[in-house]
């Protein structure tokens, strides 16, 4: 049962980098028990993170840009020492985990104390910080045009576009839709 157990995770882990990194990691990963493929994707994965963070946190202090480079530095240390799959993964897993309390706002650390409760108050981490997601219109457009297009299809999709632009509307594509609905 293990065996299985371990090749679910797996499994799941494969999915994601293929969602992450495309169909050649999958097929590269799907039947190899060899460190190299891991160690490459696990390491152009942390990369990936890196340029995603420098590409699209637009608003960072630069104390937690240089929490962020170190966690990511120190896990890309580890994935080169690693000396099987299974401790790979596990340091690729301490560096995601760490990287989630950065991107909520802080890594606490607890080493001095025996435990810590699941209370609001250890968990609240906006004291350095605070995460604060914004859409732009733009972003607002894109994302009804994404869902748009997945609830009607593309072709119904151009035909509502350009009735919008034959309409010479002033409303944004997505309020112009959403008039006609109702």
């Amino acid at each position: 049962m293990p065996l299985q157990h371990d090749l679910a995770h797996r499994y799941m882990l494969k999915s994601a980098i293929e969602q992450l990194l495309g169909r050649d990691a999958w097929y590269e990963l799907k039947e190899t028990t060899s460190l190299s493929p891991w160690r490459k994707h696990v390491l152009k994965l942390i990369k990936a993170i890196r340029v995603s963070i420098r590409e699209s946190v637009q608003v960072r202090d630069a104390t937690w840009m240089s929490e962020v480079t170190e966690n990511l530095v120190r896990g890309e240390q580890a994935a080169r020492k690693s000396k099987d799959i299974d401790e790979l993964l596990s340091c690729f897993t301490a560096t995601l985990l760490r990287q989630v309390f950065l991107q909520i706002g802080m890594l606490p650390d607890r080493t001095t104390s025996p435990t810590v409760s699941l209370s609001k108050e250890n968990w609240r981490l906006n004291r350095q910080r605070s995460v604060q997601y914004v859409q732009s219109m733009e972003q607002l457009e894109a994302v009804f045009w994404s869902e748009q297009q997945s609830r009607i299809g593309f072709e119904k999709q151009m035909e509502l576009h350009n009735e919008h632009r034959w309409s010479k509307s002033e409303l944004p594509y997505s309020e112009w839709c959403r008039a006609r609905e109702a």
